[in-house]
């Protein structure tokens, strides 16, 4: 198991904690946390913590950057099966062995996700994960679920040697590499919570439009060979591709013109489009799955994302974003922010 981190002081020792939890066999799970230049004790803790508890070890690195400090890890283990977990999930303890089960009954499985319950999210982040665990569950049960989840997932070791470097959405590099050598993506339901969430929708916005932009990334990366990929993974990796690189396109181009025709028909209501989902969402004071509200959330939060895709879209030419660690917002039940 591997878990970067980067000035996790405050929160380090109840990740250990969480971790040392999990219920596998003895002598069969390593842990390797990999710190990236952390200026606050987090590699301290962690090495106060090896001393007592021989599964865990520590990498030191001279830089924050995630994809480099999971290569780290990697290079510095045989096992067959990684699982790669951040410092602000939390598993409930039978989580390994439940993705392990799953994952050696079926030799075409080659990654497994979880679905992700965020704590002191806004709403639209609470629908954003109603909705997209869901789908990856629907996903798997055809076939081949289409990406994981950072907060946590588990991979075959043969099916990658390491990230490359400018990586910065590893789950879904991880994924896209399985659907690409004719391996499938599965989901596993199991309890896994984060801590760190964006808590208003200006952070709710940064956050996704800086996840869309690593979602182009490897959409851009594997496009050339989704022939080569099998059945049903190609038809969700295309369909994919198209959500991320032409569904937004289409949306704000039907915006635009219901906007015109408002304009030029005199209707007011042609003009405050944009402002009418944010508001919904803003006003929703829970979000429940319930067909009703979630059909009208679900449509305000799809056209929000596919301006945040369009953006970065737009923005992709004349920004790069590195896999060092950006820290927007805070950890539920503390001050110590990402």
């Amino acid at each position: 198991m591997i878990v970067p981190v980067h000035q996790e002081a405050a929160w380090i020792e109840e990740k250990l904690r969480n971790l040392a939890a999990l219920v596998y066999p003895a002598g069969k799970l390593r842990f390797w946390v990999v710190d990236g230049a952390s200026s606050d004790g987090t590699a301290d803790l962690v090495e106060a913590w090896t001393r007592h508890d021989r599964r865990f070890a520590l990498v030191r690195m001279p830089v924050a950057a995630k994809t480099t400090q999971l290569n780290a890890a990697l290079r510095r283990t045989e096992a067959d099966w990684v699982m790669v977990t951040d410092a602000d999930a939390r598993l409930e303890p039978r989580t390994l062995s439940s993705l392990v089960a799953v994952a050696e009954a079926d030799p075409l499985l080659a990654v497994i996700g979880t679905p992700v319950q965020p704590v002191g999210a806004c709403a639209p982040e609470r629908l954003h994960w109603i909705i997209t665990n869901r789908l990856r569950e629907w996903e798997s049960l055809r076939g081949c679920a289409s990406f994981v989840t950072g907060p946590c997932y588990l991979f075959r070791r043969a099916l990658l040697p390491a990230f490359p470097s400018d990586v910065v959405a590893d789950d879904v590099h991880v994924a896209l590499a399985a659907a690409r050598r004719g391996w499938r993506v599965g989901f596993v339901r199991a309890d896994v919570t984060e801590l760190r969430a964006p808590a208003d929708l200006r952070q709710f916005l940064r956050h996704k439009f800086r996840k869309a932009d690593g979602y182009l990334r490897e959409i851009r990366r594997f496009l050339p060979q989704a022939q080569a990929m099998p059945s049903p993974a190609r038809e969700l990796f295309l369909w994919r591709a198209a959500q991320l690189m032409l569904v937004p396109v289409l949306v704000a181009a039907t915006l635009v013109a219901l906007a015109g025709w408002g304009i030029t028909d005199g209707h007011a209501a042609g003009l405050p489009l944009v402002a009418v989902p944010v508001a919904l969402l803003l006003r929703a004071p829970s979000v429940t799955w319930r067909p009703a509200s979630a059909l009208l959330w679900g449509l305000a939060l799809g056209i929000i994302l596919s301006l945040v895709v369009l953006a970065a879209c737009i923005a992709s030419p004349f920004w790069r974003q590195s896999a060092c660690y950006a820290r927007p917002f805070q950890l539920a039940r503390g001050e110590h922010s990402e």
